[in-house]
């Protein structure tokens, strides 16, 4: 037994000391105890200057130590089970990947003394294969750039080695590199693919070569675009193929690139067509042009893209245009210009002349910046031309109708300056051309005016595009004053987007004077109300009095004669006060200031009702209100025309009880109001007479009454900016339609 001993340990020293791998003998704190020659030759370190030194020196950095340490510290003091890899350090820096062993050494007691370990240099061979894989992922990422694949097919046991994006992106192989049997290649293919791919592997066999278009359908239901090529790279002794490779290249973005281009293409003939159009390619070396598009027809040409030179083109071209078209050409051949926009008569094929426009621009250039091609398109403006010239025409025969209409007209910029003034404006006001063109036009404003004109009237204008109704006081050469009203649009012109104002002033003087003088009327009219309602009234009051007081202490006095003349002139009396009111109330319509509000109809006619219940009684009157109930309107002059309307049907029934049917619609323009009855009527032909005051279609004495009612209600309706019509027949009835306009209440409400 002892011989077994010293036998293993002989083996034991042996290998200690002839192994190329470094073996090293650490206490339990990770002190080295022990080296061997293979670790001195494989760290550079002699036994003296590790032994006794703990091992982090011999690592890479400290990090990886303590790393280990932590290791051990979860393991219980035990090295882990597995070999496990470190980066260490020699003597002389460089690194060594180590591949390491470790197990726990005992004493001769047997007890937990630390550990050996053994480590194996990995390094070169680590290097090589890091080498062979950088290498082939060179090669891989080589493919990939470009979207190429690379294949290689064993023609005998049908299996395919891919390496490539198309590995990963077809067929799912992570690694993008990988194998699959040519099945599983085919059941990416589309049926139109399956196909290729057969003619394909049959090309090779037949050739040794072979290339093809394929279709694959990716996982997620896509569709990639492949070119394939390949060909025999190994064969049998007897001239059969083994072997074939080659790589496939994705041409999805190229495709759709291509198909983008022929849509583009497409698009752009439909375009040309659409437009009448032409597209122009000139090259600016060779002078060599080609023309294609609808236009082209208009050239001619023997067959449509014929190429033709430049001095041909000019031949078709209007002597007076040929200048400035070689010009602009020139420009662009010698690096001056970058585009072209010239217009130009052009003789067709008809021999007539039509006026052409091109524009394009320099699509090559040389290094040193010359124009080597241009490209541009042409299209007929004929038509635009002549337009322009009647434009032009139209706009002169404006010009002159302006300075020579008998109107005050004036155009003005977008600051307020006077850019010119009809012939009629200059004479009116006493001044030539010259003392007004370019001043600004409030200078021939009062100074009131003109301060509200730059202030209020010129900014509202500009930022409305309109004044309407504008009150302006202008200021003649000769100091007088004139009142004017100004109407005015702001036009801005296409193209150039200058804004001119174009303004109509109308002379009011006279006719302010005559609403001065209508003023006055009226508040001579007001005095006369008065003096009516007081002087007129006094004496008649007195006669009624006196009256009164002769048939209740005299009448006994009085015989049969008497007594009637008492009672005409107590009739009398009472006729005229009646007439004095219905007087006083017409002439208050005329000068009584209006307020329109929102009513009810419903509303009113309860308050009329109300107001003439003693002959609605009496009468046995109905009356039936339907449709709209809200109206905009004067109250007082409303009621005027309801309480007038219906008293006369009330008046004038016939022998049936009277039967009002009021009803009213509610328009887009503003309210009808009609008014029906079963009345006695009266002859259409009066139908106008019957709004004259005091007219009477019956005798005095038939019915109570001065004949002011309707003229009350004309005047009412007047009042409002509306309009009165009746239809009537003589024991038929009468209808009396009103219709009163939105905008005059809302204007007088604002």
């Amino acid at each position: 037994m002892p011989q077994d001993q010293d036998f293993h340990t002989a083996v034991l020293e042996a290998l200690y000391r002839h192994t190329t791998n470094a073996v090293i003998v650490v206490d339990k704190d990770r002190h080295v105890q022990f080296v061997n020659p293979g670790f001195t030759k494989m760290f550079g370190y002699e036994p003296g200057e590790v032994i006794g030194h703990t091992t982090e020196g011999l690592y890479r950095d400290s990090a990886q130590f303590e790393e280990i340490a932590a290791e051990l510290t979860r393991l219980s003091g035990q090295p882990p089970d597995d070999i496990y890899y470190a980066i260490y350090r020699s003597k002389s820096g460089q690194e060594i990947i180590g591949e390491t062993k470790a197990a726990v050494f005992a004493d001769n007691q047997g007890g937990y003394a630390g550990f050996i370990g053994i480590i194996r240099d990995i390094t070169e061979t680590v290097n090589r294969t890091g080498l062979a894989e950088e290498t082939e992922q060179l090669f891989r990422d080589a493919l990939e750039s470009v979207h190429d694949t690379a294949w290689r097919m064993d023609l005998v046991t049908n299996e395919i080695e891919l390496a490539g994006p198309a590995a990963h992106n077809i067929f799912g192989i992570k690694e993008k590199k990988g194998r699959l049997s040519l099945n599983e290649w085919k059941q990416r293919l589309t049926e139109a693919g399956v196909t290729a791919c057969n003619q394909f592997v049959q090309d090779l066999l037949d050739s040794g070569q072979a290339q093809t278009f394929l279709t694959f359908e990716r996982p997620d239901g896509t569709l990639i675009f492949a070119k394939d090529t390949g060909r025999v790279i190994r064969r049998a002794p007897d001239g059969t193929p083994l072997v074939a490779a080659g790589t496939f290249a994705d041409i999805t973005e190229r495709k759709a690139l291509e198909e983008r281009t022929t849509e583009t293409e497409q698009y752009l003939d439909s375009a040309l067509e659409a437009a009448d159009l032409a597209a122009w390619r000139f090259d600016l070396v060779e002078n060599t042009c080609r023309l294609s598009g609808p236009l082209a027809r208009l050239v001619n040409l023997e067959t449509e893209n014929e190429e033709f030179t430049g001095a041909y083109w000019c031949s078709l071209l209007h002597r007076a245009d040929v200048g400035e078209v070689i010009r602009q050409t020139a420009a662009m051949a010698e690096g001056r210009s970058n585009s072209v926009d010239v217009l130009y008569r052009l003789r067709d094929k008809a021999g007539q002349w039509r006026w052409i426009r091109s524009i394009g621009g320099v699509t090559r250039q040389s290094e040193d910046g010359l124009g080597l091609v241009a490209n541009g398109i042409i299209k007929d403006e004929t038509e635009t031309v002549a337009l322009r010239k009647n434009l032009e025409a139209e706009r002169n025969r404006f010009e002159t109708i302006f300075r020579n209409t008998p109107a005050m007209l004036h155009q003005i910029d977008e600051n307020g300056i006077v850019r010119d003034v009809s012939a009629y404006w200059l004479s009116h006001m006493g001044y030539v051309r010259d003392e007004v063109v370019g001043k600004p036009f409030s200078t021939f404003l009062t100074d009131e005016s003109r301060i509200y004109a730059e202030n209020f009237a010129l900014p509202d204008f500009m930022k409305n595009g309109q004044a309407r109704n504008v009150a302006l006081e202008f200021k003649k050469k000769n100091g007088e004053v004139i009142d004017g009203l100004m109407n005015a649009y702001l036009e801005t012109r296409s193209g150039t987007g200058e804004r001119v104002g174009y303004g109509v002033i109308t002379d009011v003087t006279q006719l302010r004077r005559a609403y001065r003088d209508l003023e006055r009327s009226n508040r001579e009219l007001d005095r006369f109300a008065t003096i009516a309602s007081h002087d007129l009234q006094e004496p008649l009051r007195k006669v009624t009095a006196f009256a009164g007081i002769l048939a209740s202490r005299h009448a006994g006095q009085l015989d049969s004669d008497g007594v009637q003349y008492l009672d005409l002139l107590s009739d009398a009396a009472a006729r005229m006060q009646k007439l004095i009111d219905d007087v006083l109330e017409y002439s208050q319509l005329e000068i009584r200031p209006m307020k329109p509000e929102r009513l009810s109809l419903v509303a009113l006619i309860t308050d009329i009702k109300a107001r003439l219940s003693t002959s609605i009684t009496q009468s046995g009157t109905t009356i039936t209100i339907s449709g709209s109930d809200t109206i905009h309107a004067d109250r007082f002059l409303l009621n005027q025309i309801l309480q007038n309307l219906i008293s006369n049907s009330i008046k004038y029934h016939s022998e049936q009880a009277p039967d009002i049917r009021i009803r009213m619609v509610d328009e887009p323009g503003g309210w009808t109001v009609t008014l029906s009855d079963n009345g006695i009527g009266f002859d259409p032909k009066f139908t106008n007479q019957v709004f004259e005051p005091f007219r009477r279609l019956h005798p005095r004495g038939e019915y109570e009454g001065a004949g002011i009612g309707l003229a009350i209600v004309r005047q009412a309706v007047d009042r409002q900016n509306g309009r009165i019509s009746v239809d009537t027949r003589p024991q038929k009835g009468t209808t009396f339609t009103i219709f009163l306009p939105r905008h005059s209440a809302q204007q007088s409400v604002a």
